[in-house]
């Protein structure tokens, strides 16, 4: 089961995956990820850091996003992923296409200005 919540921060959307996402999850996060990719952010990050497993079809629909806020010329970042999440993001090479960063870096960058 997984949980997904969404921050407003003006220009900056955060959407928060709570739980295990696998592919039960993957139409509800692209309803959400759509309805808020629609209000036409600077930026769209995901927080990871309770992400407890991910399976293939929730790792394709990330690259669905990614694909999506390219198109809109918005910029997408993954922060404050676990280890776990983490090795899974670089077994597949995703860390070659998505940004990732810290949650510090995330908030200095982006959330205090």
């Amino acid at each position: 089961m997984v949980l997904i919540t969404v921050e407003d921060h003006g220009k900056v959307v955060i959407v928060n995956i709570d739980g295990e996402f696998y592919i039960d999850s993957v139409e509800n996060a692209e309803k959400i990820w759509n309805e808020q990719l629609a209000r036409h952010p600077k930026v769209m990050a995901v927080n990871c850091k309770n992400i407890k497993y991910i399976d293939s079809s929730a790792i394709g629909i990330l690259v669905k996003f990614l694909n999506s806020a390219m198109k809109q010329k918005t910029e997408m970042i993954f922060y404050d992923l676990n280890e776990n999440i983490l090795g899974v993001f670089k077994t597949a090479k995703l860390n070659n296409f998505f940004k990732i960063m810290t949650r510090t870096q995330f908030e200095m960058e982006y959330l205090e200005k």
